[in-house]
């Protein structure tokens, strides 16, 4: 199955087809969170989820599916909020520019069926490890249906050092209508959950909505 992508979001700069923000005239925000169980201890930072729902913040978490596995009351505490959405960041997290097309396949595919049987809803968007990705990649996501999406505000939140005032600074400096901001909700020593409130009423406060990558890109969201 192929998605078909709205050519205004497409980020021309990257690799054709990788979506890294929306239309820029139109006062939206996504904010994303990757969950990777790159390093132990694989978590959820629940004082993220908690400050999220508090706030009434929509939120797209990339979800791979070895931290599924590994936390699964995690994944059914982010699919019981309705503002919320779940998408694909693999299985391994690997390197996929290294990986051939049956690994690629394969990666995106045994992510998309166990996060439907724990969700009941099948992800439509997919994030490539690492930032990695070309056409090839592209093509494969597509093929399995789901869109790429990248991102077009960093956070920094994996960095050693990262401070939550660092953090608050960054992204309020760079969002701008219809930014994808990256941030990580994977480990409780990120200084993530501190800076989310202040990310969301910064952003709000500029007269910016928070939304999900879907209803950024104006797609409507998995069933």
């Amino acid at each position: 199955m192929s998605l078909v992508l709205p050519a205004l979001v497409v980020a021309t700069e990257l690799a054709a087809g990788v979506i890294a923000h929306g239309a820029r005239d139109r006062p939206l925000v996504a904010l994303t969170f990757d969950l990777c169980p790159t390093r132990a201890p694989v978590e959820l930072d629940e004082r993220i989820v908690d400050a999220l729902v508090g706030a009434d913040a929509p939120a797209t978490f990339f979800v791979s599916g070895r931290w599924a596995q590994a936390r699964p009351e995690g994944v059914r505490r982010l699919a019981a909020e309705p503002r919320f959405e779940i998408a694909n960041h693999t299985f391994h997290h690997p390197h996929l520019l290294a990986s051939g097309d049956a690994t690629v396949h394969d990666e995106l595919v045994v992510t998309d069926h166990l996060l439907e049987s724990m969700t009941g809803r099948t992800p439509r968007w997919f994030r490539p490890p690492y930032g990695e990705v070309d056409a090839r990649i592209v093509r494969l996501a597509s093929e399995a249906g789901l869109g790429t999406i990248q991102y077009d505000v960093v956070s920094g939140d994996p960095s050693p050092g990262a401070t939550a005032d660092g953090l608050v600074r960054t992204v309020l400096s760079h969002a701008r209508p219809g930014s994808i901001v990256v941030m990580h909700a994977n480990h409780r020593r990120f200084a993530t959950a501190d800076a989310v409130p202040r990310i969301v009423d910064g952003l709000r406060a500029r007269g910016l909505r928070l939304v999900t990558v879907s209803e950024l890109l104006a797609v409507e969201p998995a069933r």
